[in-house]
């Protein structure tokens, strides 16, 4: 019985110094670590919205904007004038569910309520026998102005409507954001 509450007491002993350990690891490398993230963020902000991207300095960029109504909503980022403080994009990160896994997507809408640009930041959709259009190169909707026939040029119903979801959520949620 002795036995067994001093190995008991060691292992407690040794899970506290080990929380300790990683928690004072976490304290450094935490800030570093979100700096890190932002500029990711940043960097994909500026692809998706070459205009903010060529000219920083002229725009001002807010994340402070949640939307807690919409689960599939994961991020969302304002860019701003800096001269007038007018929102001229709203960048968005969203989530839908595809075929085979959940596609995540970051979607620039321009104040015209237009998709500016957009990209698959992740996904892990099956492979099938189209392979002109798929989710890695954008199911070539880059030169199309509307939606119609994306199931059509996606060639995949699942996975074209989990983007198509997420296209469609930006749209809606500029009307509120960008006014």
């Amino acid at each position: 019985m002795k036995k067994n509450l001093i190995t008991g007491l060691v292992l407690a002993s040794f899970a506290l110094v080990c929380a300790f350990l990683l928690s004072l690891v976490n304290s450094f490398t935490a800030k570093v670590i979100d700096a890190r993230n932002k500029e990711t963020i940043k960097e994909s902000i500026s692809y998706v919205c070459p205009e903010y991207g060529s000219n920083k300095e002229a725009y001002e960029l807010d994340d402070s904007l949640e939307h807690l109504e919409q689960k599939e909503v994961q991020s969302i980022y304002l860019i701003k004038e800096k001269s007038s403080g007018k929102i001229k994009y709203a960048v968005y990160i969203i989530d839908s569910q595809g075929y085979a896994s959940t596609i995540k997507m970051m979607i620039a809408v321009n104040e015209n309520h237009q998709i500016e640009g957009y990209t698959v930041i992740s996904q892990a959709e099956t492979k099938g026998d189209i392979t002109e259009y798929s989710v890695n190169d954008g199911f070539n909707m880059k030169n199309k102005s509307t939606l119609d026939e994306f199931e059509k040029l996606a060639g995949s119903s699942f996975s074209s409507k989990a983007v198509r979801k997420c296209f469609n959520i930006a749209l809606y949620l500029s009307y509120e954001d960008i006014k």
